[in-house]
């Protein structure tokens, strides 16, 4: 009951009346730092959030798609219904997946939303450039960082057991069976990681934005620079501001000195935030982690660097920073 109270008084607390401009649709992984992505486009004139929109674990989601699995959700039968729902609340038309409304950012009246969605198959990142006008933007995270941050993958099992299978060679989904059935835990979530993104990468579209939180972390300012220019953002000074600010699920699910370096920690303590998974995994099971990859003709992170691969590397307008100063070598 306290649950669906809290729903409908989110569902009161805006009217979201859109003008046109492009919605923008944030496409990553669990644990990529995609909230606080999320968060810092909220900042912007006359957005509103609408997080995880296909998270099947949420009742009110399954109800409004008629959806129940992952499985499900994972199939070409799905994209219809997924465009109906989606479209529905672009125009407004559903409430139940607005953000808090004693949020700082939270506005009575919006104009645009940023979705933030790390659950669903790539295609629906596509289905939302192509039919629904929106501005994509894709970020990454080193997969053995987002594994020892994950406590489990909802739609492992699902990327296998439907049409998402389509994406791989025979080869690759032997590798993938035998990794889920024989697999521990660091192998099971680097494939999970693979399996999103590996499709993601060979269907994102010229136009999409891709950015690292590696890049977010360490020399955000060009990454800040071509998401302005990408999303049609008109005030990335309120990003810049906002970058030491955690989001919420770091506040709640994070270590307190991760919380510390990301409000208080300098730029030569911010390294830190993305090479500390070196703490716990050793050049061993690194290795065997990166191989994952490999089976998959993924290079956007390599064995031996925590920095993602080179061209993935934004330099954009004027702007200089630390780059590549964190490596592994």
């Amino acid at each position: 009951m306290i649950k669906a109270a809290k729903r409908t008084v989110k569902a009161l607390s805006n009217l979201h009346l859109p003008d046109g401009r492009p919605d923008v649709f944030l496409y990553s992984t669990p644990r990529s730092g995609s909230t606080w992505l999320m968060e810092l486009i909220w900042t912007q004139p006359g957005f509103k959030t609408c997080n995880q929109p296909l998270y099947l674990e949420v009742a009110p989601v399954r109800r409004h798609l008629g959806i129940d699995d992952w499985v499900e959700l994972y199939s070409p039968e799905a994209l219809p219904r997924i465009e109906r729902y989606l479209a529905r609340i672009c125009a407004g038309r559903i409430g139940f997946t607005n953000p808090n409304p004693f949020r700082r950012y939270h506005r009575p009246i919006t104009r645009r939303i940023v979705f933030k969605e790390i659950h669903a198959p790539a295609d629906v990142a596509r289905l939302a450039r192509e039919r629904l006008h929106c501005r994509v933007v894709y970020l990454l995270r080193h997969p053995i960082a987002v594994t020892l941050s994950s406590e489990r993958w909802p739609t492992l099992p699902a990327m296998l057991a439907s049409d998402h299978r389509r994406h791989f060679s025979a080869e690759e989904l032997a590798t993938a069976e035998r990794i889920l059935a024989r697999g521990d835990r660091l192998e099971r979530g680097v494939l999970a990681w693979c399996l999103q993104n590996a499709a993601a990468l060979r269907i994102a579209g010229e136009d999409w934005a891709i950015v690292t939180y590696e890049q977010l972390v360490l020399d955000p300012l060009p990454a800040i620079e071509e998401l302005a220019r990408t999303l049609d953002l008109p005030r990335p000074e309120r990003m810049v501001r906002r970058l030491p600010v955690p989001s919420v699920n770091v506040r709640s699910k994070s270590t307190e000195e991760t919380r510390r370096l990301l409000t208080a920690g300098g730029p030569g303590s911010r390294p830190y935030l993305v090479e500390k998974w070196r703490r716990t995994v050793g050049p061993r099971d690194e290795a065997r982690a990166m191989a994952v990859l490999e089976a998959f003709g993924l290079d956007a992170y390599r064995l031996g660097d925590v920095l993602p691969a080179e061209r993935l590397w934004l330099r954009t307008g004027a702007v200089a920073g630390p780059v590549r100063q964190a490596s592994g070598s």
